[in-house]
C-alpha cells in the first residue's frame, strides 16, 4: 500500500510538472501566429487489489491535444476565401473607379464637353485663328485623357496578371509545405509543430483559393478545390500552371474529324462551340456559349447564331478568330473551346493534361461548378474578366466612335486654305480586294454613295467638281483610285501607295477640296481628318492639322465649289455630335451617355462589390472570433492553469512527504 501511495505522488508530481510547463508554453506562444492552445488529456491509472479492496493508482497523462474544432475550421476557412475574393475585386474595382473619376474641371468627361465647346465656338467665329488654337489645345487635352485613361487600364490589368501569377507560385509553395508536413504528421502524431505549421499553411492556401479539408485517418489531409477537384493527397500534390491561352476539344464517337482548331486574338471570354450539324470545315454549324453552355449565342431575335469555320473562311467570335483545319467530318455534338486569355489551370496526367480552374459564371451570375470561386486568385480573375476587360473595351469604343464620328463630318469639310495634297493615315491590307475586306480599320462602316472632289486653278477658281460612285462590297480600293484618276484627267493625282494608303496631289490643277462623301471612304483611309488612330490607346491629332490650324476644317465646299470664309457648316455639324445618337461598341447613344454609363457602371460594380465585402468581412470575422474561443490562448485561464498546476505540485510533494514519512515510522519498528 506505501509503496502505491508513494508511486501516486510521483506520478502527481509529474503531471504536475507537465502541467506547469504546458501552461507556460501557451502563455510564450499566446501571439504566435497559428499556434493553438494545448491542453492535457488525462486518465484514470488502472487500479489495483490490496488486502481484498480495490485502490487507486492515481491519474497518467495520455496526451497533450492542440485545441482546434474542424468544424469551426472549416467555416473559417470558407468565409476567409469568400472575403480575401471580395476584397480583391473591391479594390480593383475602385482602381478603376479612381481612373475613371471625373468632375466639373478635369477628367474625361469635362475634356470632352470641353472639345464640343469648343467646336461650337469655332463655329460661332469660323474665321478666328485663336478659336482654332483653343480648340487643337483642347483637343490634345481630350486625347491626353483618352491615351492615359487607357494606358492606366492598361497598366491595372498588366498589374493583375504579375499578381495571378506571383500568387500561382505562392499556392504551388503552400500545396508542397502541406504535402511535406503531412509526411511529418505522419510519422510523428505528437510533433504539434508540425501540425500548426500546417494548419497555417493550409489557411493561407484557403486565402488564395476557396478549399475543401478532408482529415485522414493516418494524420494526412487532403485538399479539394470547392469544386471537388483534388489538389493534394498525403505526400503528393497537383502543380498549378498559369498558361497565356488554351483549348480543348470533346469529339462524339461519330466524328470523323481529324484536324486542328486554331485561334488568334484576344478575348475576356472563354469560348465554348459545339457542333449542331455534321459535315466538313466550312459547312458544318456550330453554336457558341460564353458560360460553359449554360447559354448559347443569340441574334436580336432571340435565335440560337450559328458559325461555320474553315482554314480559308475563319469564323469571327468575339474578336477571335477561329479556324477549322482537317479533313473527314464533324458530327452533331462535338465540342471544342477556345480560351484567348490567361487562365488558371491543373495539371494531370504527369502534367500531360490540364483541368480548367479559371472562375466562370454564367448568365445569371452563378459560378460554374469545378472551378474555383473564393480566394484572392479567384478575386483577381473574376475583376479582370467581368469588369476591366470590358471597360476597356467600352472606353476603346467611346474613342472609335469618337474618331469615326468627328473624322466622317471633317473629312468632307473645307479650312481657311485650300488642300495641295493629301496623305492618308490609315493604310489597307489589300488594294485589289473589295473594300469591305480591303482590311481598312474603320472598312465596315464604309457606305454605297457618291465621292466628289473640287478642283481651283492658281487664282482659286473652280477648274471642275468630279465625282465617283463606290460600292464597298464591289469596288476595290485600286478601282476607286482608277476611277478619280480617269475623272480628273490629270488635274489631282490618286495613288495607292506601297503601304496602302493613299495620297492625293496636285497635277494640272493648283488646289483642291472634297466637295462631298456619302460613302464614308475619306475617314476610313484618314484623308482629310481631324484625328489619327482607331481606340483610345492610339488617338491623335492628325499631324496635318496640329501644325497647321488653317487646316481645321470649319467650312465646306459649296455647290458651285467655292469655300466661304464665314461658312460654319462643318464645325456646327461636329459640334452638335454632342447630343447625336450615334453608333458606339454595336449600340446607339450619345458618346457622352455612353460615357456616363460607362462611369456609372464601375460606380455601381464599386458599390456591389464593397456591400459584398463588408457582409463577407462580418462572417470572416465571427468565424474567426469563434476559432479563437476554441483555440487561441486566454492568458488570464492559462494564469489559472498554473496556479493550479502549482497547487497539484506542492499537493504531490505532500503525498511523498507523508509516505517516505509512513516508511520511516515502519523502518524505526523494526
Amino acid at each position: 500500500m506505501l509503496n502505491n501511495i508513494y508511486n501516486i505522488g510521483v506520478t502527481s508530481l509529474s503531471n504536475a510538472q507537465v502541467g506547469v510547463s504546458n501552461a507556460s508554453n501557451n502563455i510564450a506562444n499566446a501571439d504566435t501566429e497559428g499556434y493553438a492552445r494545448t491542453q492535457l488529456v488525462t486518465t484514470t491509472s488502472s487500479t489495483v487489489t490490496i488486502n481484498g479492496l480495490a485502490a487507486g493508482t492515481g491519474a497518467d497523462i495520455v496526451a497533450i491535444q492542440a485545441q482546434i474544432d474542424s468544424f469551426i475550421e472549416a467555416q473559417y476557412l470558407d468565409a476567409s476565401s469568400e472575403y480575401e475574393a471580395y476584397t480583391a475585386i473591391y479594390e480593383l474595382l475602385s482602381q478603376a473607379e479612381s481612373i475613371l473619376s471625373t468632375d466639373e474641371d478635369s477628367g474625361l468627361g469635362a475634356s470632352l464637353d470641353a472639345f464640343w465647346s469648343a467646336w461650337n465656338d469655332l463655329a460661332e467665329d469660323p474665321s478666328s485663328e485663336s478659336a482654332r488654337e483653343a480648340l487643337l489645345g483642347v483637343s490634345e487635352t481630350l486625347v491626353y485623357e483618352l491615351r492615359s485613361t487607357s494606358e492606366e487600364l492598361d497598366e491595372l490589368q498588366r498589374g493583375i496578371e504579375d499578381e495571378i501569377a506571383a500568387q500561382v507560385g505562392e499556392a504551388n509553395s503552400l500545396l508542397e509545405q502541406i504535402a511535406e508536413l503531412n509526411l511529418a504528421v505522419a510519422a510523428d502524431p505528437t510533433d504539434l509543430d508540425a501540425l500548426y505549421a500546417r494548419n497555417l499553411a493550409v489557411e493561407n492556401l484557403a486565402g488564395l483559393m476557396d478549399i475543401t479539408v478532408s482529415d485522414g485517418s493516418n494524420g494526412m489531409v487532403a485538399i479539394y478545390t470547392a469544386g471537388g477537384t483534388q489538389l493534394l493527397q498525403d505526400g503528393e500534390c497537383n502543380e498549378l500552371v498559369y498558361l497565356s491561352s488554351s483549348s480543348t476539344e470533346s469529339q462524339t464517337d461519330a466524328s470523323t474529324w481529324d484536324g486542328e482548331m486554331s485561334f488568334s486574338g484576344e478575348s475576356s471570354e472563354e469560348i465554348l462551340m459545339e457542333f449542331v450539324s455534321g459535315g466538313a470545315d466550312g459547312t458544318a454549324q456550330f453554336k457558341v456559349s460564353y458560360d460553359g453552355g449554360s447559354t448559347w449565342e443569340t441574334d436580336g431575335d432571340g435565335n440560337v447564331l450559328l458559325y461555320t469555320a474553315s482554314a480559308t473562311d475563319p469564323a469571327v467570335v468575339d474578336g477571335v478568330e477561329i479556324v477549322f483545319s482537317g479533313t473527314g467530318d464533324h458530327a452533331a455534338g462535338d465540342r471544342y473551346t477556345a480560351t484567348a486569355k490567361s487562365g488558371l489551370y491543373l495539371t494531370r496526367d504527369g502534367g500531360d493534361s490540364y483541368k480548367t480552374l479559371t472562375p466562370l459564371t454564367d448568365s445569371s451570375g452563378e459560378n460554374k461548378s469545378g472551378r474555383i470561386s473564393g480566394g484572392s486568385l479567384a478575386g483577381l480573375f473574376i475583376a479582370r474578366d467581368d469588369t476591366l476587360a470590358s471597360l476597356q473595351d467600352e472606353v476603346d469604343e467611346l474613342a472609335e466612335a469618337l474618331i469615326w464620328e468627328v473624322n466622317k463630318l471633317h473629312s468632307q469639310g473645307a479650312g481657311l486654305e485650300h488642300q495641295s495634297a493629301l496623305s492618308g493615315t490609315c493604310a489597307a491590307g489589300d488594294s485589289s480586294a473589295v473594300l469591305s475586306g480591303s482590311g481598312l480599320e474603320y472598312a465596315e462602316r464604309i457606305t454605297s454613295g457618291e465621292l466628289s472632289l473640287v478642283s481651283y486653278d492658281a487664282d482659286g477658281n473652280v477648274l471642275s467638281r468630279q465625282g465617283v460612285t463606290i460600292d464597298p462590297d464591289a469596288d476595290t480600293l485600286d478601282d476607286v483610285v482608277a476611277a478619280l484618276n480617269a475623272a480628273f484627267g490629270g488635274e489631282l493625282a490618286f495613288t495607292v501607295e506601297s503601304d496602302g494608303t493613299v495620297s492625293i496631289q496636285t497635277g494640272t490643277a493648283d488646289s483642291f477640296e472634297i466637295a462631298s462623301d456619302e460613302t464614308g471612304l475619306l475617314a476610313a483611309l484618314g484623308l482629310n481628318t481631324y484625328f489619327t488612330g482607331s481606340d483610345a490607346g492610339d488617338i491623335a491629332l492628325n499631324s496635318a492639322v496640329a501644325t497647321d490650324a488653317s487646316h481645321v476644317n470649319c467650312q465646306v465646299a459649296e455647290t458651285d465649289g467655292t469655300v466661304s470664309s464665314g461658312s460654319n457648316d462643318t464645325a456646327t455639324a461636329i459640334s452638335e455630335l454632342a447630343s447625336a445618337e450615334v453608333e458606339v461598341g454595336g449600340n446607339t447613344s450619345t458618346l457622352g451617355d455612353h460615357l456616363s454609363a460607362l462611369i456609372s457602371g464601375v460606380g455601381s460594380a464599386v458599390a456591389s462589390a464593397e456591400l459584398k465585402q463588408t457582409y463577407a468581412e462580418t462572417s470572416w470575422t465571427y468565424y474567426q472570433e469563434q476559432k479563437q474561443s476554441v483555440s487561441s490562448v486566454n492568458t488570464d485561464e492559462e494564469l489559472i492553469s498554473l496556479t493550479k498546476y502549482q497547487q497539484q505540485y506542492e499537493a504531490a510533494a505532500r503525498i511523498i512527504e507523508a509516505a517516505n514519512n509512513m516508511f520511516e515510522i515502519i523502518l524505526d519498528m523494526g
